[in-house]
Protein backbone atom coordinates (compact mmCIF):
# COMPACT_ATOMS: atom_id res chain seq x y z
CA UNK A 1 0.00 0.00 0.00
CA UNK A 2 2.90 2.33 0.66
CA UNK A 3 4.44 1.43 -2.70
CA UNK A 4 1.35 2.38 -4.69
CA UNK A 5 1.14 5.70 -2.84
CA UNK A 6 4.76 6.49 -3.72
CA UNK A 7 4.16 5.54 -7.34
CA UNK A 8 1.17 7.86 -7.63
CA UNK A 9 2.56 10.87 -5.78
CA UNK A 10 5.71 12.92 -5.49
CA UNK A 11 7.73 12.54 -2.30
CA UNK A 12 6.66 15.97 -1.10
CA UNK A 13 2.98 15.31 -1.74
CA UNK A 14 3.22 11.95 0.00
CA UNK A 15 4.84 13.41 3.11
CA UNK A 16 2.08 16.01 3.37
CA UNK A 17 -0.52 13.26 2.96
CA UNK A 18 1.21 10.63 5.06
CA UNK A 19 -0.63 10.98 8.38
CA UNK A 20 -4.04 10.72 6.72
CA UNK A 21 -2.95 7.75 4.65
CA UNK A 22 -1.42 5.92 7.61
CA UNK A 23 -4.76 6.09 9.43
CA UNK A 24 -6.48 4.67 6.33
CA UNK A 25 -3.90 1.88 6.02
CA UNK A 26 -4.19 0.87 9.67
CA UNK A 27 -7.97 0.71 9.47
CA UNK A 28 -7.73 -1.38 6.30
CA UNK A 29 -5.22 -3.78 7.86
CA UNK A 30 -7.42 -4.24 10.92
CA UNK A 31 -10.37 -5.05 8.65
CA UNK A 32 -8.34 -7.60 6.67
CA UNK A 33 -6.98 -9.16 9.86
CA UNK A 34 -10.50 -9.56 11.20
CA UNK A 35 -11.70 -11.19 7.98
CA UNK A 36 -8.74 -13.55 7.87
CA UNK A 37 -9.18 -14.51 11.51
CA UNK A 38 -12.84 -15.28 10.85
CA UNK A 39 -11.94 -17.62 7.99
CA UNK A 40 -9.17 -19.28 9.99
CA UNK A 41 -11.33 -20.06 13.00
CA UNK A 42 -14.28 -21.15 10.87
CA UNK A 43 -12.02 -23.62 9.08
CA UNK A 44 -10.37 -24.67 12.33
CA UNK A 45 -13.73 -25.65 13.81
CA UNK A 46 -14.21 -28.06 10.90
CA UNK A 47 -10.74 -29.54 11.37
CA UNK A 48 -9.71 -33.14 11.94
CA UNK A 49 -6.44 -32.50 13.76
CA UNK A 50 -4.28 -32.67 10.63
CA UNK A 51 -1.70 -30.06 9.62
CA UNK A 52 -4.00 -28.80 6.89
CA UNK A 53 -6.66 -27.91 9.46
CA UNK A 54 -4.29 -26.45 12.04
CA UNK A 55 -4.13 -22.65 12.23
CA UNK A 56 -0.73 -22.49 10.46
CA UNK A 57 -1.99 -24.93 7.84
CA UNK A 58 -5.12 -22.88 7.26
CA UNK A 59 -3.06 -19.69 6.95
CA UNK A 60 -0.95 -21.42 4.31
CA UNK A 61 -4.09 -22.53 2.48
CA UNK A 62 -5.50 -19.00 2.48
CA UNK A 63 -2.29 -17.71 0.91
CA UNK A 64 -2.31 -20.52 -1.65
CA UNK A 65 -5.94 -19.90 -2.64
CA UNK A 66 -5.37 -16.15 -2.86
CA UNK A 67 -2.41 -16.65 -5.19
CA UNK A 68 -4.23 -19.28 -7.23
CA UNK A 69 -7.25 -17.07 -7.83
CA UNK A 70 -5.33 -13.84 -8.41
CA UNK A 71 -3.06 -15.56 -10.96
CA UNK A 72 -6.08 -16.78 -12.92
CA UNK A 73 -7.77 -13.39 -12.75
CA UNK A 74 -4.62 -11.59 -13.92
CA UNK A 75 -4.21 -13.97 -16.85
CA UNK A 76 -7.83 -13.64 -17.98
CA UNK A 77 -8.99 -10.13 -17.16
CA UNK A 78 -7.86 -8.48 -20.40
CA UNK A 79 -9.98 -10.97 -22.32
CA UNK A 80 -13.18 -9.75 -20.67
CA UNK A 81 -12.53 -6.07 -19.84
CA UNK A 82 -11.13 -3.09 -21.70
CA UNK A 83 -8.48 -0.83 -20.17
CA UNK A 84 -10.89 1.90 -18.94
CA UNK A 85 -12.88 -0.71 -17.02
CA UNK A 86 -9.69 -2.20 -15.57
CA UNK A 87 -8.64 1.28 -14.44
CA UNK A 88 -12.04 1.74 -12.83
CA UNK A 89 -11.54 -1.44 -10.83
CA UNK A 90 -8.02 -0.33 -9.94
CA UNK A 91 -9.43 2.92 -8.59
CA UNK A 92 -11.90 1.02 -6.43
CA UNK A 93 -9.00 -1.04 -5.06
CA UNK A 94 -7.28 2.08 -3.69
CA UNK A 95 -7.92 3.19 -0.15
CA UNK A 96 -10.43 6.08 -0.09
CA UNK A 97 -7.98 8.79 0.89
CA UNK A 98 -5.47 7.80 -1.81
CA UNK A 99 -8.21 7.47 -4.43
CA UNK A 100 -9.35 11.01 -3.67
CA UNK A 101 -5.81 12.39 -3.62
CA UNK A 102 -4.17 10.65 -6.57
CA UNK A 103 -6.64 8.29 -8.25
CA UNK A 104 -6.43 10.23 -11.52
CA UNK A 105 -2.77 9.21 -11.86
CA UNK A 106 -3.48 5.48 -12.12
CA UNK A 107 -3.24 5.50 -15.91
CA UNK A 108 0.44 6.47 -15.60
CA UNK A 109 1.33 3.16 -13.96
CA UNK A 110 2.54 0.15 -16.00
CA UNK A 111 -0.42 -1.92 -17.26
CA UNK A 112 0.98 -5.09 -15.71
CA UNK A 113 1.14 -3.47 -12.28
CA UNK A 114 -2.46 -2.32 -12.57
CA UNK A 115 -3.65 -5.76 -13.66
CA UNK A 116 -1.92 -7.47 -10.74
CA UNK A 117 -3.32 -4.91 -8.30
CA UNK A 118 -6.84 -5.47 -9.60
CA UNK A 119 -6.40 -9.25 -9.58
CA UNK A 120 -5.29 -9.28 -5.94
CA UNK A 121 -8.14 -6.97 -4.96
CA UNK A 122 -10.77 -9.13 -6.67
CA UNK A 123 -9.21 -12.32 -5.31
CA UNK A 124 -9.25 -11.08 -1.72
CA UNK A 125 -12.86 -9.98 -2.13
CA UNK A 126 -13.87 -13.47 -3.23
CA UNK A 127 -11.87 -15.30 -0.58
CA UNK A 128 -12.76 -13.08 2.37
CA UNK A 129 -16.45 -12.80 1.50
CA UNK A 130 -17.18 -16.33 0.27
CA UNK A 131 -14.52 -18.53 1.82
CA UNK A 132 -11.94 -21.00 0.62
CA UNK A 133 -14.23 -23.81 -0.51
CA UNK A 134 -16.19 -21.52 -2.82
CA UNK A 135 -13.08 -20.22 -4.56
CA UNK A 136 -11.40 -23.62 -4.79
CA UNK A 137 -14.38 -25.71 -5.85
CA UNK A 138 -17.13 -23.58 -7.35
CA UNK A 139 -15.45 -21.29 -9.89
CA UNK A 140 -14.49 -22.70 -13.30
CA UNK A 141 -10.78 -22.14 -13.92
CA UNK A 142 -11.39 -20.52 -17.29
CA UNK A 143 -13.93 -18.05 -15.86
CA UNK A 144 -12.17 -16.71 -12.80
CA UNK A 145 -11.91 -13.15 -14.08
CA UNK A 146 -15.50 -13.08 -15.34
CA UNK A 147 -16.85 -14.38 -12.04
CA UNK A 148 -14.63 -12.08 -9.97
CA UNK A 149 -15.59 -8.99 -11.96
CA UNK A 150 -19.28 -9.77 -11.78
CA UNK A 151 -18.98 -10.54 -8.08
CA UNK A 152 -17.49 -7.08 -7.53
CA UNK A 153 -20.30 -5.50 -9.54
CA UNK A 154 -22.97 -7.41 -7.63
CA UNK A 155 -21.35 -6.47 -4.32
CA UNK A 156 -21.65 -2.81 -5.28
CA UNK A 157 -25.25 -3.34 -6.38
CA UNK A 158 -26.10 -5.02 -3.08
CA UNK A 159 -24.46 -2.15 -1.20
CA UNK A 160 -26.65 0.31 -3.11
CA UNK A 161 -29.73 -1.79 -2.31
CA UNK A 162 -28.82 -1.82 1.37
CA UNK A 163 -28.59 1.98 1.31
CA UNK A 164 -32.07 2.18 -0.22
CA UNK A 165 -33.50 -0.22 2.35
CA UNK A 166 -31.89 1.75 5.17
CA UNK A 167 -33.93 4.78 4.11
CA UNK A 168 -37.14 2.83 3.48
CA UNK A 169 -40.14 2.77 5.80
CA UNK A 170 -39.66 -0.77 7.10
CA UNK A 171 -39.97 -2.02 10.66
CA UNK A 172 -36.61 -1.81 12.40
CA UNK A 173 -36.06 -5.52 13.09
CA UNK A 174 -37.08 -6.55 9.60
CA UNK A 175 -34.84 -3.92 8.04
CA UNK A 176 -31.73 -5.25 9.79
CA UNK A 177 -32.59 -8.83 8.87
CA UNK A 178 -33.11 -7.96 5.20
CA UNK A 179 -29.86 -6.03 4.94
CA UNK A 180 -27.92 -8.80 6.68
CA UNK A 181 -29.31 -11.42 4.30
CA UNK A 182 -28.46 -9.25 1.31
CA UNK A 183 -24.90 -8.72 2.48
CA UNK A 184 -24.34 -12.38 3.27
CA UNK A 185 -25.81 -13.97 0.17
CA UNK A 186 -26.77 -11.33 -2.37
CA UNK A 187 -23.60 -11.15 -4.49
CA UNK A 188 -23.07 -14.91 -4.57
CA UNK A 189 -26.67 -15.67 -5.52
CA UNK A 190 -26.64 -13.02 -8.25
CA UNK A 191 -23.43 -14.43 -9.73
CA UNK A 192 -24.68 -18.01 -9.53
CA UNK A 193 -27.76 -17.05 -11.56
CA UNK A 194 -25.74 -15.29 -14.25
CA UNK A 195 -24.51 -16.58 -17.59
CA UNK A 196 -20.84 -16.42 -16.59
CA UNK A 197 -21.20 -18.88 -13.75
CA UNK A 198 -21.26 -22.63 -14.07
CA UNK A 199 -20.23 -25.44 -11.72
CA UNK A 200 -16.60 -26.41 -12.10
CA UNK A 201 -16.18 -29.62 -14.06
CA UNK A 202 -14.84 -32.53 -12.05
Amino acid sequence: MEIIAHLLMSEGDFMDFRSTYVDDVLEHLRTLASKEATIMFDEYKKGDGSWETSLPGIAERISRVMNYSSDHIANQIQDCLDQPHILQLASSALLPSLREKAGDSLSLLPPGYIINMVAKHLSSQLVYHEGLDYVERSIPQDKFAMVAVQYAEETKRVSDMVDVIAKADIASGSKEEITELLRLGGPRIAVSRSKVFAPKAE
